[in-house]
């Protein structure tokens, strides 16, 4: 048999912000399609979202959820790509109206990372420790258990933010293990956080692709790609998310995974920016969407609107 010609190829167009994290996502991407279709020619298109281009400001302070997803959106609606890949913490559970999370290549790990050139473990920090990180949820979730940690905004790449560590005098930064070990620096990891103490970002580890609704060629081509597992819990993660109106602008966590007896576990969490107020659920069953739908009414039962500044 004959490889296939140029004329008989098909060609597909991915839409990527210019990241060196966000770019080897997309690749990998691209090559799982590539592999699973001799015939199809892929093209990364790369473009600056405002999360990009304002490293002056926290997230909140921008305008929290789409920030790092807009620009790619507007590409999908008008076809200038036929798909887009996002880190799928950073894809908001509403999707502008025509658009579909269209699932998840297998999760990488999905917990956070503390780095530090001082300490060997989070308890061997010291009680007034300076803790650098972009995001309102770690934050709450640090201050839960440490609630003397002062903090500091962190913003910019991978490596920008690890810069800044010992050039401003950090005792620790925090990140996502997944995006370390994508760019090989998997060395530069301290400790990682335990994730049934400090819950994950909804979707974090998994690479999250979107496209347009009506698209049934997209997701022919995607389809090899997808893994079942991965797309099952986040998909729980984001009802989570999505249930208790959440985002980057609120302290809230969620992370389910298959548990070794091959049922699932889910941990739900929300608290107060400040740390003082604080709700964990836990379940364990076969569905990780139903566990979803249960964990959240129990969250709303005990007051998690008004922790999140909803009522």
């Amino acid at each position: 048999m004959t490889a296939p010609s140029k004329a008989q190829s098909k060609t597909i167009k991915i839409g990527s912000r210019k990241s060196r994290l966000a770019l080897w996502q997309t690749r990998h991407v691209a090559a799982l399609m590539e592999e699973a279709h001799d015939d199809l020619d892929v093209e990364i298109v790369t473009m600056d979202t405002l999360g990009d281009k304002i490293l002056d400001k926290s997230l909140p302070e921008i305008g929290g959820k789409g920030i790092f997803t807009a620009e790619l959106e507007q590409a999908l609606m008008s076809d200038a790509i036929d798909l887009a890949v996002h880190s799928l913490k950073d894809l908001p559970t509403d999707l502008p109206e025509g658009l579909k999370y269209a699932g998840s290549p297998e999760r990488a790990t999905a917990t956070d990372s503390l780095i530090s050139t001082k300490w060997s473990c989070i308890d061997e920090l010291p009680e007034d420790a300076i803790i650098a990180t972009g995001s309102i949820r770690r934050r709450a979730e640090l201050l839960a258990r440490h609630p003397t940690f002062e903090f500091r905004d962190l913003r910019g790449n991978i490596g920008t933010r690890l810069e800044k560590l010992d050039k401003h005098g950090f005792d620790a930064i925090v990140m996502a293990t997944a995006a370390l070990e994508r760019l090989e620096m998997h060395d530069t990891i301290t400790c990682e956080l335990p994730a049934d103490q400090y819950v994950p970002a909804v979707g974090q580890g998994a690479i999250g692709i979107e496209i347009r609704e009506g698209r049934e060629d997209v997701e022919a081509l995607l389809a090899p790609i997808l893994h079942e597992e991965t797309v099952a819990a986040v998909t729980a993660e984001r009802v989570v998310m999505n249930r208790l109106e959440g985002g980057c602008s609120v302290p809230l966590g969620a992370h389910c995974r298959r548990t070794d007896d091959g049922g699932w576990r889910l941990d739900a969490w929300v608290g107060s920016k400040d740390g003082q107020r604080v709700l964990h659920e836990t379940l364990t069953g076969d569905d990780p969407r139903a566990m979803a739908d249960e964990a959240v009414a129990t969250l709303v039962d005990k007051g998690a609107r008004s922790i999140l500044g909803h009522e």
